[in-house]
């Protein structure tokens, strides 16, 4: 009996820490997938603001090459539609900064990066293509160094949580020794 109490337990060990190596081994690939999403979000923002900046210059024969000049001339014509565009460039801007770090950052600390930024997110914009991409991410095994040592790390945090589960359900109370 207390050969079959310690095969589940240790089964149990060894099935939480391959799963916490599992799920920490995604850590990398869904930050991958965040900062594309960023970057996608902030290209098509982009791309409608300078269709919205274009429809202005032709209707009011604006000679603005920037989006600060554009918004200070179209500012006392249309104030409404100039404040709705600076929050659109603002949007994009803060996407486009947002990618810039991520990608920037060395590859074990882009997941921080990421976190970090979402923490930071004042107008949940980043809250919102964060949890766009969790609801649609396939998990994925990526086999680069960060993944690894994410693996890694799962892999003893998820050991020693399985031993703060299985040790207080042992008949036998004493340190096994290993």
């Amino acid at each position: 009996m207390r050969f079959l109490g310690r095969w589940i337990s240790d089964s149990v060990v060894l099935a939480v820490s391959l799963l916490a190596a599992a799920l920490f081994m995604q850590v990398p690939a869904v930050t991958h997938a965040y900062a594309s999403a960023l970057l996608q979000v902030a290209q098509q923002a982009r791309r409608d603001i300078d269709q919205r900046e274009s429809a202005a210059r032709q209707y009011y024969h604006m000679t603005a090459d920037t989006d600060d000049a554009l918004l200070a001339a179209l500012k006392p014509l249309e104030p409404a539609n100039a404040d709705a565009l600076a929050q659109s460039i603002g949007r994009a801007r803060d996407f486009q900064s947002e990618y810039d770090r991520i990608s920037g950052a060395p590859p074990l600390a882009q997941p921080v990066t990421a976190a970090l930024g979402v923490l930071r997110d004042t107008a949940g914009a980043r809250r919102a293509v964060l949890a766009t991409t969790l609801a649609t991410y396939a998990p994925e095994i990526i086999m680069t160094l960060s993944g690894a040592i994410y693996a890694l790390i799962g892999l003893i945090i998820g050991s020693l949580l399985a031993q703060v589960i299985v040790v207080p359900l042992r008949r036998d109370r004493r340190v096994a020794a290993y």
